[in-house]
């Protein structure tokens, strides 16, 4: 039985209890009759922490196990969860969520609650929507709604065109306010094989990365792509020139690489915890 519990304060896979990489529900032989996630001694959860639980539950069940996840005993917490779509994902897969007796409520900040998608056209629409919910939204800076789109659409375009997802990819767009400031983040993940394994698909990259974490770094670089197209691999590389902007961060995390970031990325990736597939997330200050 596969139980993994996470820290108080949930805001990344990259600190999950090191035994967190000994369960890969992508792996054919994924032993487990039962796959746990634990939430109930979490006091925050964040948005990448969210994705991590959505896609590594998906995984699991998608391999033929039971799975659960035991929900925050703090109320708000629970609450916030429910309310950005997690449990619903979850229950609509098979996955049981004791969130029994939690309200749902309304957040005006959510701009795209966790919603799936497949394919091109549904990113396209995904991304169009947010843009109108942002126009009479009056949340953060107007002139940041083109940028909070363009970088949702590029994360998940990636996500559709790379991932060789069995449970397609999940999205998130929210605008967050706490004391450090205001911004909007926007996160993307699927449970597909991994940046490294889509670079290998062409034979121009194979030989310069050797694990995950090199692979990310050699992602962003401008004009690299798995697919051998000469015009593609301009979008991650203009994610990341955003990024050097002041106060704007970044996570990419895929298989046991991560790469977290403010303005310096060459030398930023490093070996971590396991992300069954891939995360992106981006945050923007307003």
């Amino acid at each position: 039985m596969a139980v993994i519990q996470p820290p108080r304060n949930f805001l990344h896979a990259g600190e999950l209890p090191v035994r967190a990489d000994s369960y890969d529900p992508r792996d054919i032989n994924f032993p487990e009759a039962q796959a746990d996630v634990d939430l109930r001694q979490c006091e925050l959860v964040r948005v990448p922490a969210a994705l991590w639980c959505a896609t590594y539950l998906l995984l699991a069940k998608r391999a033929g196990s039971e799975c659960r996840l035991l929900v925050p005993k703090n109320k708000d917490v629970c609450i916030y969860l429910k309310s950005l779509g997690l449990f619903k994902t979850l229950r609509d897969n098979g996955v049981e969520v004791d969130d029994v007796g939690i309200d749902e409520r309304p957040d005006s900040q959510l701009v795209v609650p966790l919603t799936r998608f497949d394919d091109e056209t549904e990113v396209d629409e995904i991304t169009n929507d947010a843009y109108e919910s942002l126009q009479g939204s009056g949340l953060g800076s107007p002139n940041l709604y083109p940028f909070v789109g363009e970088i949702f659409a590029e994360l998940a375009m990636n996500a559709v065109q790379h991932a060789d997802s069995s449970i397609g990819a999940y999205g998130v767009i929210q605008f967050l306010s706490s004391r450090s400031g205001q911004r909007f983040v926007c996160g993307v993940a699927d449970g597909g094989i991994g940046i490294r394994h889509s670079l290998e698909r062409n034979p121009d990259h194979k030989e310069f990365i050797p694990d995950d974490w090199t692979a990310i770094e050699y992602a962003l670089r401008e004009q690299v792509s798995g697919t051998g197209d000469a015009y593609r691999g301009f979008g991650l590389f203009g994610v990341s020139e955003d990024v050097r902007n002041p106060g704007w961060r970044m996570i990419i995390h895929s298989g046991i690489g991560s790469l977290r970031t403010t303005e310096e990325l060459e030398g930023a990736s490093q070996r971590t915890r396991l992300f069954p597939g891939t995360l992106a997330y981006v945050s923007i200050p307003t």
